[in-house]
């Protein structure tokens, strides 16, 4: 039996203007940007391991730093909320977010 989908968020603070537009092109091959700097994910747990090492080889870990917070399957992503203030983020393929 397959892993399920898993949701990620995952944020970044990256000091260098280049390396952080190769983050976010890389983030946006991956997920939806929901902030700036900040995507959601959906994919497997091998896949996430792909993007991590990806992202390993375009950051300074010195300086940089991405977060990444596992927010549970993605069929169950319609029992958690994600609440925001002003313009919410669209999230394409499913309905699972909660705008307050």
């Amino acid at each position: 039996m397959s892993e399920s989908v898993q949701r990620l968020l995952v944020a970044y603070d990256i000091a260098n203007d280049a390396r952080r537009d190769r983050v976010a092109v890389t983030l946006q091959g991956h997920g939806e940007r929901i902030q700036y700097s900040v995507f959601i994910v959906d994919g497997r747990p091998a896949e996430f391991v792909r993007l991590r090492l990806e992202l390993r080889t375009i950051i300074d870990e010195s300086v940089d730093r991405v977060l990444f917070c596992n927010l549970g399957a993605r069929q169950n992503a319609a029992r958690r909320a994600m609440t925001y203030l002003g313009r919410p983020p669209t999230l394409t393929g499913d309905a699972s977010a909660l705008i307050l």
